[in-house]
């Protein structure tokens, strides 16, 4: 596999020539490096790791323009050459949703127009499913504990208990609800007859959340979201849960696919 090297203008009193050779794996955080002009996007290890790709794979450029056609905008909207803590919501070439977090240099290059270098991570997500999970198993069997302890314990239970499990802490946001934007908008302008709460809920069903999740972090009863999904299944004829589900990954993964892929700047080249 090629690997690329970059060179870094430090200034003359640093090094002879004013330049040091950087090995993009070398690079201590997923990087990728983005050239515009050539429509090739290179990789270092770790980016490689955090998309879920082997090193051997070929990023395939064309399909992710396709399943994530609004990130064309990311770069093209970038008014400075430096933009720092960002997330955004993106499929990967295995089919998996993730947030992101990312930074990104713009630089301009004689010969390579307008090159982008990105920095990224996975999001550490406080409502990821496995977070939540458990959380709330670790919640149940704390929870046991309660009749067996004398007035201090429970005293002391009782403060444990508020301090990491409050419920507010697991709720969503509206900060929250931007990363399921797309789908929202999908989902609602599909199903015009579906409640704001019922149109969150199916966002949330479709990015592989589970009734028990659902539930801690909109602070409902799980009764309630059994009871609202049951809702959304009469007015979308639809028989169960998975066939709901099913339905509206369909849904949105057909307009992914089928929403026409922006076209990006040409810059001329050698």
């Amino acid at each position: 596999m090629r690997t690329q090297k970059f060179e870094v203008e430090v200034g003359n009193e640093y090094q002879s020539n004013g330049k040091i050779v950087v090995d993009i794996n070398q690079i201590p955080y997923p990087t990728a490096v983005y050239i515009p002009s050539k429509e090739e996007i290179i990789l270092n290890r770790r980016a490689y790791e955090t998309l879920g790709m082997n090193e051997r794979d070929v990023f395939d450029l064309t399909t992710w323009k396709k399943i994530n056609p609004f990130l064309a905008d990311c770069y093209r909207k970038v008014n400075e050459d430096i933009v720092n803590d960002q997330k955004v919501h993106v499929i990967l070439l295995n089919g998996k949703h993730e947030i992101m977090n990312y930074s990104l240099t713009r630089i301009t290059n004689p010969l390579l127009g307008k090159v982008y270098i990105i920095y990224f991570s996975k999001a550490s997500e406080k409502y990821s499913v496995a977070s939540i999970s458990s959380l709330y198993s670790v919640k149940e069997e704390v929870a046991k504990l309660k009749p067996y302890l004398n007035r201090t314990g429970k005293i002391m239970h009782e403060s444990l208990m508020n301090k990491y499990f409050r419920e507010e802490n697991q709720q969503l946001t509206l900060d929250d609800l931007v990363y399921y934007e797309r789908e929202l908008r999908i989902i609602q302008k599909a199903y015009p007859s579906l409640s704001h709460r019922e149109v969150i809920l199916c966002g949330l069903l479709v990015n592989d959340m589970d009734s028990k999740d659902i539930a801690s972090i909109t602070n409902r009863t799980l009764d309630a979201v059994f009871v609202t999904i049951h809702r959304i299944n009469r007015k979308l004829d639809i028989l169960n849960k998975k066939q709901l589900v099913d339905t509206l990954k369909e849904l949105v993964n057909k307009q992914e696919i089928d929403q026409p892929v922006p076209t990006t700047v040409s810059v001329s080249q050698r």
